[in-house]
């Protein structure tokens, strides 16, 4: 479903927490290999703010649909995916500037209406478009399409900004790709605010 969506931004800037391994449901192997780096940072960091958070271990899934389906098997619970998009912004006075976008996984960007909110939010902005597979390979630490988290900073350093499409505070649970294809993390969605804002 397309829909005329309102985003709001929030910049990140929470330090790194060490001690959250409460979620991991199973030891993963310990490679060196940067999403495993991202996946483990990322539960941590979720976990050490957000104790009510559960991770699962499902089937591999790589679309919103496939993600949906398999989070309601591993869990028994149904709620909302937050679907992450990967943009460059075109800023003339910061050319290496990346946000993530956060919406419904069940709703499409609208990019006219994203690119007024952009333009509102960011004067020095003349547009945006989706990050290829090799730049989102680089600032989002090796992270591969699908399976990118719903945050920006500190988890992704070299991604500045976090939209959030407000339509998603009227779901009070959300799930998503926890930065591998195999584990999701459904989390209270007041408490991903509180981690994003």
């Amino acid at each position: 479903t397309e829909t005329g969506i309102s985003i709001s931004v929030a910049i990140i800037q929470i330090p790194m927490h060490k001690n959250a391994d409460s979620l991991y449901a199973k030891e993963m192997d310990d490679s060196t290999h940067q999403s495993h780096d991202v996946h483990r940072e990322l539960v941590q960091f979720i976990g050490s703010n957000a104790p009510t958070a559960r991770m699962f271990q499902h089937l591999a899934s790589k679309t919103s649909e496939e993600s949906m389906k398999a989070r309601h098997e591993a869990s028994g619970e149904r709620v909302t995916g937050a679907k992450a998009l990967l943009v460059k912004i075109d800023n003339r006075n910061n050319p290496r500037s990346f946000a993530v976008i956060v919406l419904p996984g069940f709703n499409k960007l609208d990019s006219k209406v994203f690119k007024k909110e952009l333009k509102e939010r960011v004067p020095d902005a003349r547009g945006f478009r989706f990050a290829t597979t090799e730049e989102m390979a680089r600032v989002a630490r090796g992270i591969q399409p699908g399976k990118m988290p719903p945050f920006g900073r500190p988890i992704f350093p070299d991604i500045e900004l976090t939209f959030v499409d407000t339509s998603l505070l009227h779901h009070p649970r959300i799930g998503f790709n926890a930065a591998e294809f195999e584990y999701s993390i459904i989390m209270n969605t007041e408490d991903y605010l509180r981690l994003v804002t």
